[in-house]
């Protein structure tokens, strides 16, 4: 598709590169060894992207341009169906865990909270033997008229 390597410096090409770029590897056309090397070097590069490096490597592989635009309307297609990018949501098994753990926290909480109060009670019942825990009903309940 290119013959000479375009200059990522000039704004124009540089435009032109990356949409190329985008085209053949929404339509799929990259080689799986080049994916893997591509991958590799972002890897690699993990603070920043190597965005020249992945550009050049792409385009310079050779492809059929009738299948590239071919590939590439029936990627854009399938985008738009799709109703654009998707972010994949958690799976249903993780889903699962994290409502299994929130709801054994919730538990535990609950379990404390029980404790605490009982043992206020306790110590209330134990330091005021005449306390009356009725009284707070009785008293509940004259509040609200019943």
């Amino acid at each position: 598709m290119s013959e000479t390597p375009p200059n990522l410096t000039d704004a124009e090409q540089t435009l032109r590169a990356v949409g190329d770029t985008s085209l053949r590897l929404l339509a799929g056309t990259v080689s799986k060894a080049k994916m893997e090397q591509l991958r590799r070097t972002v890897e690699q590069s993990a603070p920043e992207f190597p965005w020249q490096a992945v550009t050049q490597a792409v385009l310079a592989e050779d492809v059929d341009e009738q299948r590239l635009v071919q590939q590439g309307l029936v990627a854009h297609r399938d985008w738009i169906l799709r109703g654009g990018r998707t972010a994949k949501g958690p799976s249903l098994a993780h889903r699962g865990k994290g409502f299994v753990a929130r709801m054994t926290a919730q538990l535990i909480f609950g379990a404390i909270f029980v404790a605490v109060i009982l043992i206020a009670l306790l110590v209330l019942k134990y330091k005021e033997p005449e306390f009356d825990i009725y009284r707070i009903l009785t008293w509940v309940q004259d509040l609200f008229g019943e």
